[in-house]
């Protein structure tokens, strides 16, 4: 699934139960530098104009991905 969070309680609620150990790949001009998902919680700020994409496997060896947000995209549920 793809998610476009508006703030950081929009991205916990996309990550669910994602396992804090599962990577997170993100280009390094996004200025993501969180490697899990774990990481990616810990956050204190979410640019609105980033996406992440989930995997359907909620497995250790599949990866999160992070993205510019570039079409419309499903945005998680308002907190």
């Amino acid at each position: 699934m793809r998610y476009k969070p508006k703030s950081t309680a929009a991205l916990h609620i996309a990550l669910g139960g994602l396992p804090d150990k599962m990577r997170v790949e993100a280009d390094k001009n996004l200025g993501v530098s969180a490697h899990t998902v774990g990481e990616l919680r810990k956050v204190t700020t979410w640019p609105e104009n980033l996406v992440i994409t989930t995997p359907a496997e909620r497995s250790p060896e599949s990866a999160v991905k992070v993205s510019k947000a570039s079409v419309a995209t499903r945005t998680s549920p308002k907190t």
